[in-house]
């Protein structure tokens, strides 16, 4: 470090005389300096940002003169961001003596969101491109701690509010279209307003009572977002497409307006159907039925408009017969394979039977002990043999309506399912 040296000054005061000899001032040595030049700086520890948007958010740069002091002020203000969970600092005498070299250790908020804006009266380039002027550390992805929402809800603000746009802005964290992925959106703090009304145009060769009942029960009443609204446009609409063999049917524009009659919106959806695709070709995998047995059983029509309304009941009877053979647990999907050149759809069974179950233990509550077994020789399912999950009640009344017992008031069937050994224990009862 460079040093200032002060020289010792000594003053004799004797004299042989009685007159006294005037005091000399004394001389005070100048202050130690404790802020020096900045020789290097250097980051350690970041991944989601660059060293230079960090020193440019802690407001250093070499050359700088600085001391403890500005340092320890660099370092609340990163922490201050919100965007580290730690930040600390250290400096040394340069190698020459002439200033300071200077390291910030941080440590980086792991989580970060991209952001997304909703319903403000500005692009989406325009905010990002201010936000970018404001934020040094501003990123495709951010983290979603309080102070950088804070900070930018109020960015936000002040953007809009010069463009005479005052209504309050918040930012949260949300799942667009129903998706795991989390975005931290920013839009008017005021609650989306309820969907009152809502129609559609271009439907095609659909039932238009249809499209508007299925969407009434699952949309009006529910607040307004595009993305929520075209996932129950996916999930009440679309499927009414794909029962009159329309695959490829879009919704596409959106249009919104305050309702008149009541507070909300009124929404208007454009749709464009595509064309109607046949079935060509049924397959089936993952179970030990012939062919002809499968078809039999999912009752498809190839060669004329595909219907996934029939196909879903397919499934259905696939899992139905599937348990009454003992595989409890059966499951399918179905692959599709479409053609769009031609207009076709083959589709393919996946199916799934999973573990076959047994019958474990029979009893019977509410018989003497002449009574039961009688009933238990009319018992079909031998232990140990596949369970069919339907038998039980099929058997109770069997006895019921053959007038097996006089004056037999009520029956009921319990099931207990043991999944580690895959079987089924019964207990039937009958009150007399």
């Amino acid at each position: 470090m460079r040093s200032v040296r002060a020289e010792a000054l000594l003053v004799l005061c004797f004299g042989v005389s009685f007159a006294q000899t005037p005091k000399r001032p004394k001389l005070t040595l100048p202050p130690a300096p404790t802020a020096y030049l900045i020789e290097t700086l250097t980051v350690e520890g970041y991944h989601s940002h660059s060293a230079a948007q960090i020193l440019s958010a802690a407001g250093l740069g070499v050359g700088q003169s600085a001391g403890e002091s500005e340092f320890e002020a660099a370092r609340r203000k990163l922490e201050a961001t919100g965007a580290f969970d730690s930040v600390n600092y250290r400096f040394a005498p340069s190698k020459d003596g002439e200033g300071y070299d200077v390291v910030f250790e941080v440590a980086e908020v792991a989580q970060l969101y991209p952001i997304r804006f909703e319903e403000l009266p500005a692009s989406d380039a325009e905010l990002r491109a201010w936000l970018k002027q404001k934020d040094p550390l501003f990123g495709d992805r951010i983290p979603a701690t309080k102070p950088v929402v804070d900070r930018y809800t109020g960015w936000i603000s002040e953007f809009l509010a010069a463009h005479d746009y005052h209504a309050a802005i918040a930012g949260n964290l949300t799942s667009p279209e129903g998706n795991e992925d989390l975005t931290l959106l920013f839009r008017p703090a005021k609650g989306h307003p309820s969907i009152a009304h809502i129609t559609f145009t271009g439907i095609g060769d659909v039932p238009s009572g249809s499209l508007q009942t299925a969407m009434y029960a699952v949309a009006i009443g529910v607040p307004y977002e595009e993305p929520r609204l075209r996932l129950l446009l996916d999930t009440a609409a679309r499927p009414i497409y794909e029962a009159h063999g329309m695959l490829r049917v879009t919704f596409g524009k959106i249009d919104v307006t305050p309702a008149k009659d009541v507070d909300g919106v009124s929404v208007t959806v454009q749709v464009a159907p595509g064309p109607v695709y046949k079935l060509d070709r049924v397959a089936f995998v993952g179970a030990d039925y012939s062919r002809s047995e499968w078809n039999s059983l999912v009752k498809l029509k190839t060669d004329q408009a595909v219907n996934f309304d029939e196909v879903r009941a397919a499934q259905d009877r696939i899992r139905t017969d599937q348990r009454r053979v003992g595989h409890l647990d059966a499951a399918s999907e179905v692959k599709r394979d479409v053609n769009d050149a031609e207009h076709i759809v083959n589709i393919e069974f996946q199916i799934d039977p999973g573990p076959l179950y047994t019958l474990g233990k029979l009893e019977m509550v509410g018989l003497d002990i002449e009574t039961e077994p009688e009933i238990r020789k009319m018992w079909g399912i031998a232990l140990g043999k596949p369970f069919n999950v339907e038998y039980p009640d099929h058997f109770l009344n069997r006895v019921k309506e053959g007038g097996v017992f006089d004056g037999l008031k009520t029956t009921r069937a319990e099931t207990k399912i043991n999944a580690a050994n895959h079987t089924v224990d019964v207990t039937l009862y009958f009150n007399k």
